[in-house]
């Protein structure tokens, strides 16, 4: 079951919102869709940090547009993420150089 995971993974937002026909206007970070052994990983503080800012920036964002959280303009709120320095998508770091 432990396997090592080579480098971050991504969350997709509609892991942290339900179908618009089972809760409209709901946001779950903390207990969000995903398997058990996946979740081992994913409860982890650093992640439901950016879970939460992630919660609350498409909670505002839908109140602005006047519009459920499922239905925000998915463009915006990247860039809005991004602006706020989230990271989302990581970038390995470069390979040290040798020493001779």
């Amino acid at each position: 079951m432990q396997v090592k995971v080579p480098s971050p993974y991504p969350i997709a937002y509609g892991a942290i919102t339900p179908r618009t026909t089972e809760c409209e206007n709901l946001l779950v970070p903390v207990a969000l869709s995903a398997t058990h052994i996946s979740y081992g990983s994913i409860r982890m503080e650093p992640v439901f940090m950016v879970l939460g800012q992630s919660a609350a920036t498409a909670a505002a964002q839908a109140i602005t547009e006047k519009t459920s959280v499922q239905n925000i303009d998915r463009a915006r709120f990247r860039d809005q993420l991004l602006a706020d320095k989230q990271v989302l998508a990581w970038t390995p770091p470069p390979p040290a150089a040798k020493k001779k």
